[in-house]
């Protein structure tokens, strides 16, 4: 009788019949399962939506395929098809570094080039002036 005095909570959490509990946001992440994976290289599920594979196949992505040499997709919902893309993790490495040279070039010029009543609004990419408080 003494499991009837506790909690439900306290009486799941003491279960040690109980499977380990996976929180419900580990379930959300698409993950690479560790047979695909390939040292030195970067991996990426994209959408075959609106030319995005074809796009990344000019930049040097292929699509990763299994030993019966088949593209390795799963749904991705609303008809659309996930793929597996992959890609050399030094190609990689020069896209991360032009793209964070181009955000600090970016955000250096924008700050350069703001007057003293002027500021950039969060997502916007044009300088909007503040107007003067009336006392």
């Amino acid at each position: 009788m003494k499991n009837q005095n506790k909690s439900r909570a306290d009486q799941a959490h003491t279960n040690t019949e109980r499977p380990a509990r996976i929180p419900m946001s580990a379930g959300n992440k698409l993950q690479v399962p560790d047979s695909l994976k390939k040292e030195g290289y970067q991996q990426y599920w994209q959408v075959d939506k609106d030319g995005a594979i074809e796009q990344m196949e000019r930049a040097w992505w292929e699509k990763v395929t299994n030993e019966r040499n088949e593209h390795i997709t799963t749904p991705a919902g609303n008809g659309n098809t996930l793929f597996l893309m992959q890609i050399e993790q030094t190609y990689y490495d020069e896209d991360i570094k032009k793209q964070q040279d181009l955000n600090i070039a970016t955000s250096t010029n924008q700050a350069q080039n703001l007057g003293e009543n002027e500021y950039v609004p969060k997502g916007q990419d044009h300088v909007v002036s503040r107007e003067r408080d009336i006392v």
